[in-house]
C-alpha cells in the first residue's frame, strides 16, 4: 500500500462543542491520534462553535494547501438533514454545499453526527455531490453512541486507505463484509460517485 501523503486521503476534520460543560474533555482527537500512530494517516483539527468559525474552516478546508487531506470529518451534533454548531446554530447540507460550491472535487465528506443522513433521497445525496464537487458523502441515519461511532469512523478512514483503484467501492464493500451489524445499528451510510 502507497503511503496515505501519496493518495491525498488524510483528514481535515472540524469538531464541534460536544457539551457545555468546559470540564467535558470528550473528543475524536484522540481517535485522530490513533490513526495517525498505527495508520500514518495525518490530520488537521480544528474546534468549531460558531457559523464563522465553521464557514471560514469548511472555505480553508479546500484550499489548495490542504489538497493531501482528502477526507473532510465533521464531527459535529446532528440532526435529519442537519449538524449542529453551537447551541443553537443548524446549518444543512444544502447551505454546506453552497459554501463549498464545487470546490471539493476528490474529496469525501463525513459526517460524524448524530442522524444527518436520515430519510436522505439518492436524488438529495447525488445532489449534494454534484454541489460540492465532492467524491463521496458518508454519514449516519441514526442517533448514535460517541465511542462506536467513532470506532467506526477509525475503521471506515483506515479501509479507505487500502485502495488505489476503485476505493468508494472497495471501502463499502468492506465495511459491510466486516462490520456489518454495528453499521445496521448505526445507520452508517455512503454514497459516491460511480
Amino acid at each position: 500500500m502507497k503511503s496515505t501523503k501519496n493518495l491525498n486521503r488524510n483528514i481535515f476534520c472540524i469538531e464541534g462543542n460536544w457539551s457545555n460543560d468546559l470540564k467535558d474533555k470528550a473528543s475524536i482527537h484522540a481517535a485522530l491520534e490513533f490513526l495517525k500512530c498505527n495508520a500514518d494517516i495525518d490530520f488537521i483539527r480544528k474546534d468549531c462553535s460558531t457559523i464563522e468559525q465553521f464557514n471560514l474552516l469548511l472555505k480553508t478546508s479546500l484550499q489548495k494547501g490542504y489538497k493531501k487531506f482528502g477526507i473532510l470529518y465533521l464531527a459535529f451534533h446532528g440532526s435529519e438533514g442537519k449538524i449542529h454548531i453551537g447551541n443553537r446554530t443548524k446549518i444543512d447540507l444544502d447551505s454546506i454545499a453552497l459554501i463549498m460550491d464545487g470546490h471539493a472535487i476528490g474529496k469525501v465528506i463525513h459526517f460524524g453526527s448524530c442522524s444527518t443522513l436520515k430519510n436522505l433521497t439518492v436524488w438529495d445525496l447525488k445532489r449534494f455531490l454534484k454541489r460540492t464537487g465532492a467524491l463521496a458523502v458518508s454519514g449516519y441515519t441514526e442517533d448514535i453512541d460517541f465511542i462506536e461511532s467513532t470506532v467506526l469512523d477509525i475503521l471506515y478512514f483506515k479501509k479507505y486507505q487500502q485502495y488505489q483503484r476503485i476505493p468508494m467501492l472497495k471501502t463499502q464493500r468492506d465495511m459491510k463484509q466486516y462490520y456489518g451489524k454495528l453499521i445496521k445499528e448505526l445507520g452508517f451510510k455512503i454514497w459516491f460517485k460511480k
